[in-house]
């Protein structure tokens, strides 16, 4: 049991990280869960002449260099369930790039503020706001999505839609875990690449694993508005795990977004 709760946190914190581990395995095809967006295209979408790797490069290199782009809301969530257990953490804040963020989450129902600003880091809990030694999660939203442009060369264009108004062109990608650990450059799966060759049940996880991940990317703006990531991962004598992850970036340059500067915080640090 000791050696499968190991397993169970690793593979779990891998998910979780990737913005970004029994009985017996469940038989007949792994499927995902239902999604309450349209992932088969009624019409063939408009044809584009730049690949979907194009635009993810285009919407990366405009999310850090466009000055338009420096500041924006995101809110979403990651939900993770396996078998009839669910828990959801939802996360809604702001970005100012090069300056900082805030966010109001709600993590395995606790609420909580996080708040950076200029290398500064406090939580806020029970009232109370704290220096965090640590960053607790990884907030910056648009994180690691360099590690998915290798991928991005067999993804395919789906049908267009729009997020708040804006018109998106979307592109979805799949693959197993054991393609995505192949091809990743990320350090998240370091320690999964040094158990491997002595852990077949690991091996069995990453062949029989599924991921499907989808961005959206306006038409105009050529800015990221929504991305998901789905995970399904075969737990050996637990089912599956199931894991979204959900955000929408919105409002980019709203000239109401501010971040307070950091003595409005440390006035009130308990510590």
């Amino acid at each position: 049991m000791r050696k499968q709760n190991k397993l169970f946190t690793l593979l779990a914190a891998v998910c979780v990280a990737a913005l970004l581990g029994g009985c017996t395995y469940e038989s007949g095809p792994k499927e995902f869960a239902s999604t309450n967006f349209n992932t088969t295209p009624d019409a063939s979408p408009e044809g584009l002449t730049e690949s979907p790797r194009e635009w993810l490069e285009t919407a990366l290199e405009k999310g850090r260099t466009d000055p338009e782009a420096q500041k924006y809301w995101y809110k979403g969530h990651v939900k993770n369930q396996i078998l009839a257990r669910s828990v959801t953490s939802m996360f809604n804040g702001a970005v100012i790039n090069d300056k900082g963020y805030n966010v109001d989450a709600r993590i395995a129902a606790q609420p909580y503020q996080y708040y950076r600003i200029d290398g500064k880091h406090y939580i806020r809990a029970n009232e109370y706001w704290m220096t965090a030694r640590d960053e607790p999660l990884a907030f910056d939203v648009l994180a690691g999505f360099e590690d998915w442009l290798p991928f991005m060369d067999q993804a395919v264009q789906i049908e267009d839609d729009k997020v708040y108004g804006t018109e998106t062109a979307t592109f979805q990608l799949k693959m197993t875990g054991a393609e995505w650990l192949e091809k990743s450059q990320s350090p998240l799966f370091e320690p999964l690449r040094q158990q491997l060759g002595d852990r077949p049940d690991l091996e069995y996880i990453l062949r029989e694993s599924t991921i499907k991940t989808t961005f959206w990317i306006g038409k105009e703006d050529r800015l990221i508005h929504q991305y998901e990531t789905w995970i399904i991962l075969p737990l050996p004598e637990a089912g599956t795990l199931d894991q979204q992850v959900f955000f929408q970036l919105y409002k980019y340059d709203d000239p109401g977004i501010e971040i307070k500067d950091p003595e409005e915080v440390e006035k009130y640090l308990l510590y």
